[in-house]
């Protein structure tokens, strides 16, 4: 039976896909109206743009960095989509613009990073105040909001097949980014690289430009979340994105992303941003003051790194026993590791 739960506990998204099921069925309990279509829709929908971060925020963390400017640079990428609509720039100008904030924030946090070698918590602290500076900045000196053309409001209220376009996105991404983090010679780097930078490199991964990428990556989906939220609220606000960080680990160390690197899954961290969202409307459906919704993700992060340290142990010790004979069994495997 322990071995049995030791190959359960080892699937991928399933400990938080049953957190997410318990979540669920408790709010339901508590008001039937949590599992209306239309409010399990609408979580749905609002899920997307903390699960776009969260997936980069899986890699970032597989890689053993962390990347704390995201909720900034959402949030910027909004405020800049929104400026450039207001001077009177068409909708690809704008969003373009948008998405190039994305992009200039990761190049630079990567190369401070990697060229520099400066720490990655430092690194990445002090882009979150720019970001979050410049941002209040363009709204000293414009409101921003507008940018209500059609294809621009399309990104946030269109349907493809019936079907809300941001989680068609959400959807498009993870699939995509699970390929890369689990099939991919990318993703087996990035877990070899957040597992042991010193032994990746021996085996000849490039790690600085490896975690260049990623940084990157982070960058540009926090970016492309911004946008989509910018249209979505048809304006922008000096305090958006401010908290997404924390939602992002959040949602990623749920899903099974390890702090400490060598360990990701993108899975996990959709599943993750969904419980939080769901975790969000059951409470505000509740009547419960929205500031608790901070320390519960506070105390979700506590307890997801518990458990997943609880459960690698269990894991290890209840299948490590039947495994290892197995391999030293297998003549192929020995010949493989004395190659």
């Amino acid at each position: 039976m322990q071995r049995g739960l030791a190959r359960f506990l080892r699937l991928e998204g399933i400990p938080i896909l049953l957190a997410l099921a318990l979540a669920g069925a408790v709010f339901g309990i508590l008001n039937p109206a949590f599992l209306s279509a239309e409010n399990l829709s609408a979580i749905v929908v609002q899920s997307m743009f903390i699960l776009v971060i969260a997936v980069g925020m899986s890699f970032v963390l597989t890689a053993g960095v962390i990347d704390l400017s995201v909720g900034s640079v959402l949030g910027l990428s909004g405020g800049v989509t929104m400026f450039m609509f207001t001077m009177g720039f068409g909708t690809v100008p704008a969003i373009t613009a948008g998405l190039a904030v994305g992009l200039g924030f990761g190049l630079v946090n990567g190369l401070l990073v990697t060229v520099l070698r400066l720490s990655d918590f430092i690194v990445t602290l002090a882009t979150m105040g720019v970001g979050a500076g410049l941002l209040q900045i363009l709204a000293y000196y414009r409101p921003l909001r507008g940018g209500e053309t059609p294809a621009f409001s399309w990104l946030a209220y269109g349907t493809v097949l019936g079907i809300p376009f941001p989680i068609v996105l959400g959807v498009g991404l993870v699939v995509a980014l699970a390929f890369v983090m689990q099939r991919s010679a990318f993703g087996r780097s990035v877990r070899a690289a957040g597992m042991s930078p010193a032994a990746a490199t021996f085996a000849g991964i490039d790690v600085d430009r490896l975690r260049l990428a990623v940084f990157v990556m982070s960058g540009v989906l926090a970016s492309v979340s911004g946008v989509l939220l910018a249209a979505r609220l048809a304006s922008v606000q000096p305090a958006l994105g401010r908290g997404y960080e924390l939602q992002a680990i959040a949602a990623a160390v749920l899903g099974g992303t390890a702090l400490s690197g060598g360990r990701g899954s993108v899975v996990g961290a959709a599943i993750g941003a969904l419980l939080l969202a769901a975790i969000a409307a059951g409470l505000q459906i509740a009547g419960v003051d929205p500031t608790w919704y901070q320390v519960v993700v506070g105390i979700a992060i506590l307890l997801a790194v518990a458990f997943h340290g609880w459960a690698g142990g269990f894991v290890e010790r209840h299948l490590a026993s039947v495994e290892r004979p197995a391999a030293e069994a297998d003549p192929a495997s020995q010949i493989n590791q004395g190659a």
